[in-house]
């Protein structure tokens, strides 16, 4: 039987309040008294468990990431194919785009070496979904001529630069869509244009019964 350990525990339920504040209102307007207040405690206690707001942003983006990494083992799991796999763990990411406030994006600019930390783990991302595509050649999905290291930087550069479009206060050519939107149309664009005949079946056929994928 797993032993209570208290201090553990209000630390994790203090991660999670701070997750919950950080992606509805950005970081900046997030204060230690609003996280406080969300649990009921004092904010002595928070500051005895963490040094400061970017220790805790910190947690809370490894937080976020061990989330999203059992989610994607459970979605390998339960998953008939590669290309099912690569689908449904680009859906969880957007659906996790559509809750984040555009202001967290632009405010985590701001803690240098949590953006490091960051950019070093999208590395490794990058690195399991070119391998994750190189099966999909193997099993006739994706074409032989397709070049999957370019491929992903050309497909992260995009993404990129729509992020820091949508971000540019004012209006733009792109503010009638959500980043959710554009980012679901991209990856779909390429993603169809490297598949094979049978691929771009396999995944018609997929997003007809999973509608939810191009909403």
């Amino acid at each position: 039987m797993k032993e209570s350990n208290p201090k553990k525990d209000i630390q994790n339920l203090i991660v999670e309040t701070a997750h919950s504040l950080f992606i509805e209102r950005g970081i900046k307007d997030v204060k230690m008294d609003d996280i406080a207040a969300g649990l009921s405690i004092s904010k002595r206690t928070i500051y005895e468990l963490f040094n400061d707001k970017e220790q805790l942003l910190h947690e809370v983006l490894n937080f976020q990431h061990e989330k999203m990494r059992e989610r994607g083992k459970e979605i390998i799991r339960n998953s008939s194919h590669i290309l099912e796999i690569i689908l449904k763990l680009f859906n969880l990411h957007f659906e996790l785009l559509k809750k984040v406030n555009n202001k967290f994006f632009s405010e985590l600019g701001k803690y240098p070496e949590i953006c490091k930390e960051k950019q070093n783990k999208e590395k490794q991302n990058a690195k399991k979904f070119t391998a994750w595509m190189e099966m999909g050649r193997q099993q006739g999905l994706f074409r032989e001529d397709a070049d999957f290291e370019i491929l992903t930087f050309i497909l992260k550069r995009d993404l990129t630069t729509i992020l820091e479009v949508k971000l540019q206060t004012g209006h733009t050519e792109l503010s009638k869509y959500t980043l959710d939107e554009l980012g679901r149309k991209l990856f779909l664009f390429y993603l169809r244009g490297i598949s094979t005949p049978r691929g771009q079946q396999i995944i018609e056929d997929y997003l007809n019964r999973n509608e939810t994928i191009i909403e």
